[in-house]
Order: structure tokens, then sequence, then C-alpha cells
């Protein structure tokens, strides 16, 4: 009739009246649920914090429906305890599922536990009101079960061959280490009424003999001694503690419990708790020990990194001391000159926030946080786990983290053999001056650990990068315990850097600087248009780049005509956006790019490159034109914003040779947002169609480069310069013809005595060579009229452009298919080094683009010269240039110009070497001869 007890009071509950069931619930008060960890004699409550309870006792009591029945039987019952009370499933051994499911036998009576496990294993008693067999109160042991996969440890009783299991869970909240005792599908056989948990802090205890195993007499349990004799086990002869109360004194603890039954599983009924604060926090030990060294202790080199933060735990088990106060929070702050190494942004992901939340114990690699994201490994050993804990740290999404930061890392490690999760986020934060890193991770788990080791991976693509000198470092650690976050307990981790790069002897100092410029055309026919390229690279143990200059050979010119400029607004736009906004959508527009560049980042062999448009714009700081640098910053999933190098470029005026001058130019930076970027590698490509344009002179030149370079990291000024140079020559000037057209014409009084103005036109041909040096001699009925020249200007007045006007006797144009509009400009006296004075027409154009057209002035063959020996190597389709006449002219007839045809004599060379002599006549206006009038006139 016992076994019909249980399915007839299902009956009675099931069918009894509304009115006569109470809601499903806990008594009201303390009586339906309580919860006490106490001090020894088990009466008082514990207080010291970090001691080892006699105790835990959890009572939980439902509310009674019809009859002696609760009104709805419990399905579901979970005990969530505080945050730090630790329970440690090693300090007994374990009772395999065998023994818990194989009832016990004793030799004075019948016993209702349904189980033989080990008195060894045995961690507390619970006593269950129940309509089982008879109702009452009956006695049971809790044992230290093997846990089944996923959980970390299980609690059971098995009452009347009824098993009772509480799988504990913890908690994944961050920086939480709290357990939740979890019982799910209790039986409805003995129809639960209440339950009064009781853990032992220290199971082995002889205290508690009397209630061990078979001396647990379930009828009359005031007479266990007389029933049995206990003898500890072999295994444990050293009593270890089980319970462990949290390290901290803020506030009660705080235990909530929730129950479903089996009628309304929808429905559940919840209840809390408090048990008194905890004091004596001061007792508490706090002497972690922490170490730290690089993978690869090379100066400038790329390196991994393994910190070491171990605590004694033997406060843990034993229970005449204390356990140590856990860390809450952890800043660990890298010496200066470790910084983060570009080069861990080549094919580095990142984790979302929605990743980071979907790490779960049981989640496979990669179903959270990406594998791409992973920057290296972490691992914790604590004395409640047989083995470590293995992890994982993720580079977080930046700005997308919890601290809204650039740098941020996520530690995720799991067990889900045994169900542990830990989570911690970290922010990483970068001095921008000097890129020195600082990690900061708060509410770090409670959970009691004996080493936390976090390793940086090592490797070509590692995440640090280290400094560039040899000597001591230490890394700075920070710690703070839960107990009382105020207080800072300061420790130093050195370690040595004694080797050079490669291994080689440390670096003397200044650094080397040795930069390499490659540049050059990708065709090399004379006069063709072709694309232009620039090569610079550094190697790791060099100074970093502060700036850059060049020279280009003569005659390799850009031509700009149809090109506008990048606006002012869109330049300055550009500055201010993120990289990524950049690339997607450039600020300058498409018509002003001329090329494009692509730039390493980083240390060692593998390089992060992020690309960048080169776009024409206007005057800069005085010069007459400028190219605008504008490289997205993104390395990797890093966007440190916009990169805006502007370069002044000059034109020197007498041969059109272009150069860059980094005096007045953007410097090359070295730091964003903290993150030293350690440019290594810089490809400049002009390759807009039509733009740049070979020389005609096929005589070996180079292309001369300048770099500065720092002594002080991460500064941008400029303790070394380097010089490298480019050889460059172009091929086949020979196959260029050279035959420009000339032409000379006197206008204004032709007689003797009067000053007549002349107007010179060079028209050469196009697709032939450029021309390099010229001279025209006028005939000798032409000379210089001295009493004229009034004002000659002195070269330091023409060097400041501060000419007088009375200096100027003529005008001069080019047209240049380079241009969108002529050179034009005025023609000077100019004082020379000869006897007369030279011709010097300055040529202007849009920007302030200044070509000096110098001619020396003297005579050969009886008549005046003009020999213009050094003459740009730029094709000019058109050059035009006249002398005044009248009042102000400089030339005099010394006979009627218009009595014999007046010849000039005209030498040309070309920039290929090609020579032309011509024998133009002089256009004259001289009047017409009138024709006979008829027979009757007179011859």
């Amino acid at each position: 009739m016992s076994r019909l007890a249980p399915i007839a009071a299902l009956a009675i509950a099931l069918w009894a009246p509304a009115a006569a069931r109470a809601e499903f619930g806990f008594l009201d008060g303390a009586a339906g649920f309580s919860a006490l960890a106490t001090a020894e004699g088990g009466s008082e409550p514990a207080a010291e914090a970090g001691s080892h309870p006699y105790s835990l006792v959890v009572a939980v009591n439902f509310k009674p429906g019809g009859g002696s029945l609760t009104d709805g039987d419990v399905r579901d019952l979970a005990i969530e305890e505080p945050p730090g009370l630790i329970e440690n499933p090693a300090a007994v051994p374990q009772c395999t599922q065998a023994l818990f499911h194989t009832p016990r036998s004793s030799p004075f009576e019948a016993s209702r536990s349904g189980e033989s496990c080990p008195d060894s294993t045995q961690i507390g008693v619970a006593r269950l009101r129940s309509s089982a067999e008879g109702g009452g109160e009956r006695s049971f042991g809790v044992f230290n079960l093997a846990p089944p996969p996923g959980r970390p440890s299980a609690l059971g009783l098995n009452p009347y061959g009824a098993p009772l299991v509480f799988y504990p869970r913890i908690r994944p909240a961050e920086g939480e280490y709290g357990l939740t005792l979890e019982a799910a599908n209790i039986t409805q056989a003995f129809d639960l009424q209440g339950l009064e948990l009781t853990i032992w802090g220290t199971p082995w205890s002889v205290a508690h003999n009397s209630q061990r195993g078979n001396c647990l007499n379930e009828t009359e349990p005031a007479f266990g001694w007389a029933k049995c004799r206990v003898t500890p086990p072999e295994s444990s002869p050293t009593a270890s503690a089980y319970l462990t109360l949290p390290g901290s004194c803020a506030g009660p603890l705080a235990f909530t419990v929730r129950a479903r039954s089996w009628q309304r599983p929808q429905d559940s009924a919840t209840a809390t708790a408090l048990s008194p604060a905890l004091g004596d926090c001061e007792k508490l030990p706090f002497a972690p020990s922490i170490s730290g060294q690089l993978s690869d202790p090379r100066a400038s080199a790329p390196s991994g990194y393994l910190l070491d933060l171990s605590q004694d735990q033997g406060g843990l088990t034993d229970p005449r001391r204390l356990a140590p106060a856990p860390p809450k929070k952890a800043v660990i702050a890298l010496p200066e000159g470790i910084t983060v190494n570009p080069s861990v942004g080549a094919g580095l992901g990142v984790c979302s926030p929605a990743a980071y939340a979907a790490e779960a114990v049981s989640s496979p690699p990669g179903a959270g946080c990406p594998n791409q994201s992973k920057v290296g490994d972490f691992t914790v050993t604590s004395p409640l786990f047989a083995k470590p804990i293995a992890g994982s740290l993720f580079l977080a999404q930046p700005y997308q983290n919890p601290f809204g930061s650039l740098i941020a890392l996520y530690l995720v490690a799991a067990a889900p053999e045994r169900g542990v999760l830990v989570k911690v986020a970290g922010e990483v934060g970068a001095d921008p001056r000097s890129g020195r890193l600082t990690a900061s991770f708060d509410r770090l788990p409670q959970l009691p650990y004996s080493q936390l080791e976090i390793h940086f991976r090592e490797g070509q693509r590692s995440m640090l990068a280290t400094p560039a000198a040899c000597g001591s470092y230490a890394t700075a650690v920070e710690l703070s315990p839960w107990l009382d976050p105020a207080t800072v307990l300061r420790r130093s981790a050195p370690f040595r850097i004694a080797a050079g790069h490669g291994g080689g002897p440390c670096p003397a100092a200044p650094a080397p600087f040795a930069p390499r410029a490659v540049a050059g055309t990708l065709n090399s026919n004379a006069g063709s248009y072709t694309p232009f390229y620039l090569h610079l690279t550094r190697t790791d143990p060099e100074q970093e780049v502060t700036s850059y200059s060049t020279v280009l050979a003569p005659g390799l010119l850009g031509r700009i005509a149809a090109i506008p400029y990048c606006p002012e607004a869109a330049i300055a736009a550009a500055a201010s956006r993120s990289g990524f906004a950049e690339a997607a959508r450039p600020s300058c527009p498409a018509a002003s790019e001329i090329g494009h560049t692509y730039s390493g980042y980083g240390l060692g062999t593998v390089l992060a490159y992020a690309p960048g448009g080169l776009y024409l714009a206007g005057p800069f700081h005085g010069a007459p034109l400028s190219i605008v640098a504008i490289d997205s910053a993104t390395v990797g999933p890093f966007d440190l914003g916009t990169i805006v190098v502007r370069s002044a470029i000059r034109i020197e005026p007498q041969t059109a040779r272009v150069s860059i001058d980094s005096s007045v130019s953007d410097p090359i930076p070295h730091i964003l947002d903290g993150i030293p970027i350690h440019l290594r590698d810089v490809r400049v490509y002009i390759d807009r169609p039509g733009f740049t344009l070979n020389p005609t002179n096929c005589d070996p030149f180079s292309i001369a480069s300048t770099l500065t370079g720092s002594l002080a990291p991460f500064t941008e000024r400029a303790s070394s310069s380097a010089d490298p140079a480019s050889p460059f020559q172009v091929a086949f000037c020979s196959s260029l013809g050279f035959r420009p057209r000339f032409s000379l014409r006197l206008r204004g009084g032709t007689r003797r005595g009067q000053h007549p103005s002349l107007r010179a036109v060079v028209r050469p041909r196009g697709g032939e060579a450029n021309i390099g040096r010229a001279a025209v001699t006028l005939p000798p009925t032409e000379f210089l009229a001295q009493g004229h020249i009034r004002t000659v200007c002195t070269r330091p007045q023409f060097e400041r452009e501060a000419c007088p006007s009375n200096s100027i006797y003529g005008r001069a144009a080019a047209v240049t298919p380079l241009l969108a509009e002529p050179l034009r400009g005025p023609v000077y006296l100019r004082a020379s080094e000869n006897p007369l004075p030279d011709v010097v027409a300055a040529l202007r154009g849009t920007g302030g683009i200044a070509i000096d057209v110098v001619g020396h002035v003297d005579s050969s063959h009886r008549g005046l010269r003009g020999s213009f020996e050094v003459l740009p190597d730029a094709p000019v389709t058109k050059f035009t240039m006249t002398l005044a006449g009248g009042r102000r002219g400089v030339l005099e007839n010394a006979a009627n110009i218009c009595a014999t045809p007046q010849l000039a004599r005209a030498r040309f060379v070309g920039q290929n070497q090609k020579g032309l002599l011509l024998r133009p006549r002089i256009a004259v206006p001289c009047p017409r001869k009138r024709a006979p009038r008829g027979k009757g006139a007179r011859r």
C-alpha cells in the first residue's frame, strides 16, 4: 500500500476543488526560505570573510495544499548562491554513479537510502519533509558525485531510492564567480514538501561523524554514535575545506531560490534570503606574484608577450587558513618602447559585440569570436579543477566594444566538460605621444586560481613591437582586490633586451639611417608619356623617416593642363575623416587624381599595407603647385583616420627641373591615436595617362632623394639625413627629329638712327627634341642703343621679383602643352658678369609657375648676338619675344635697313644634341616701290 500512496496523493491534488488548493509557492517569510553560513557549532552565522564555515544551511518549505500535500509537486529547484562563495569539489573524493544508484545496506536496520557511496565522499546531509512512505521528516546523506560531462560537479542524495541531484552551474556574468545549484525534473514519488540542505564546510571534520554514512540513523538520528564507528578515509588523511566564504565585506550575502511545479511549469516561485555581511576583510591575504617576458627579447622586433599572475591558494583548502582575496581589477602597463606592431593588422579580424555575447560554454572554436580575431591565448589553473582551463584572447571590434575604444580585448576561456566559462573584457589604451600600452581588466572572475597566464602570440604578425634599444625594462602591474577595490597592490615584472635586430649586437647610438630609394619611369623612350614610380624602404632598426624631398631629372615633367586642383576644402575634410570613410568615398575629386600609393607598416617580414591616392593641388607655402597624398590609415581592422601629407612642388626657373621641397611640406607622421605606424615601405605610382613626360635628353642623370630621420622615437624632429639617388636615363633620343622654325621681324623706323622693335618667334615641331641651346645674331645694321638703356635690374632685385618697371624692355610668351594657359612676362635687361646686360624673359603662369629664359648679349660677325645657353627640356609649341622700339627701343639702325635684305644667323641645338643653322631673312616694313606710269614715263 505504501507504493500507492504517491499515486493517491497525486490524484487527490489533481481532483481537489480549486478553492481547496493554495497557489504553488513558498511559505511566507523565513519559514519559506532561509539560508545561513554558520560558524563552529552550526548555530551562529559565520562572520569572517575568506574563512571556511562550519556549514551552509539552506531550508525550503512549500505551501501546503489540500490535505497533507503540497499544491503542485516541485519539478525544478534552483538555489542561487552569492558571488564568491566557493564550493571545492576537489576537497573530497567522488562517489561513482554506480555506487550512488546502489542501495545502502545496514547491519542494524533497513536503510531508506538508495546509495552506497563511501563515507569519504559525503559532504553534508539533507532533511526531507514529504508524504513518501508514511510521511514525516527523514535525513539522508549528501554526496560529492562524479559529474556527467558538461558539469563542474554534482551533489546528490538518494532518498527512498529516488535520486535528487543538484548540479552546480557557474553563472556566466562577467566578473562574477557564482554558483547556482540546480535540480531538474524532481520525482513526484515522495511529494516534496520541504527540504533542509546542509553542506559541511570541512566534510571530514570529526564534528560530522555522527551523521556520516550508516551513522546517520534515518529513524533516530540522535543515536547515531551507537550505531557505527567512523574511520577516516585513507585517501584523505588531512581534512580539506569544501566551503569558502566570499572575500568581500560589501553587504549581506544574498541567496535566491526559484521553483517550478509539474502542474504549471510555465510559472515560477522566487524567494530571497539574506545572510549577515562578512567582516575582517583586512585579514585576507593578498600577495599575488607577477612575471612577464617577451617571446623575442631583441630590439626592434615583432614579439609576443607572456604575463604570469600567480597566487598561493593553500588557504582555499586548509581549514585553518583564510583564502586569499581574489583580484578584482588588474592594470598592466607595458614599459615605454613596447608598442602595437601594425603588422598584426595583416589579415586580422575582429570580434563583434554580438559574437562575444554568443560565446557559450559549449561553443566550438569560431562559433562566437572568429578565429581571425585571435591575438593570443590564456590559461587559468585553479585548485577547483583537475586540468587548466584554456582560453583565447580576441581583438574586440574597434569603437564597438564596451569601452568605445580603438583597442580592446576579450578573454574567453571554457571547459565544456565541466561547464566552466570565463569571459572578461579589457580596455587597452595607447599613449598618444609614446605609444605605451596600458591594459585594464576590471571585474575579474572570483574564481580562485593559482595561476593566470596571458600569452600574446609571437611570430611575424605578433601584436607587439619591442623597443629600439637594449636595456632593462619592467612591466608595471596594479592589482585591486574584491574586498577593497580602493586598495592598490603594485608589482613590477622586469626583463631585459640584450640583443639587437636579428640577434646581432645591441644597436649603437645614434641608430643607423640608410634608407633606400628607387625611382624611374616605366617607359624609357625619350619624349614619351609614361607612368612614374618611386619606392622608399628602410629596415627595422633604422630611424623613422620624418620627411622626403627629391629633385627629378631635367625634363621629367608633368602635364597639368587638363587637371583641376583638389580644392582646399576637400583636403581639409579628408584630414578629419575616418580611414574607412575616405577609402569608400575619397574627398578629392577623381579628376584631380594623378596616381596612388601603397604603404607598408610594421616590423618584421610581414607588413600591413594600406592604399592611398595622389592628387594635384594648388599653391602651397609659396610653391606654385603641390601633390597631396591621402592615405586611409586602415591597418587591418584598425581605423587610425586619414593621413594627409601635402608636398610642395618647386620648379627651377631656368631649367624647369621639378623638385619636392620638404622644408615647406607636411612631415611624415609617426604615430596615430597612440599607434606607432612604423612606416617601412612606401610605393608611389604616378600613372595617370598622359601625365608624366620623359625628357628628350639622353644624357645620364639621376633622381636625387633626401630623407630625414628622427633619433627620438615617434617624433617629427629631423636628426639625420640620407641622400640616396637613382640613376635615370632615357633612350632613343637620336630617333627624334629637330627642325624648329624661326622668324624675325622688325617694326617701326627703317632709316639710320631709328629704333625699330624686334619680334622673334620660334615654333618647334611636335614630337621632336626640345631646344637645348640657341644663339641669334642680328645683321651689322643693328646695334645696341645704349643711350636708351636707363635702368638695368640688379640680380638681387630680380631674385626678389622687384625689378623696376624702367628695366622692362619687352614682352615674351611661351605656349606649352603641359599648361592650360601660356606663360607670359616682361623682358628685362638684367645686370650680368659680361660687359653687356643679359636679356631675361621672366615668364609666369597660373599659380606662380616661373620660368626665366636668360640670354647673354655680345657681338659676333660684327652683329649683335643673344645666346641662350640653358633652356628647359620642355615641349613648347610657340615662343615669342618682342623687344620694344621707339623711345624704349634697345636696337638702333646703323643704316637704312630697306636698302639691302637683312639676314640674321640662328643656331639651335636640340636636347638630343642635333644642331640646326638658319639664315632667316628679317621681315622689314619697307615701303613698296611704285610701278612706271605708261609709255611716256621717265626711266
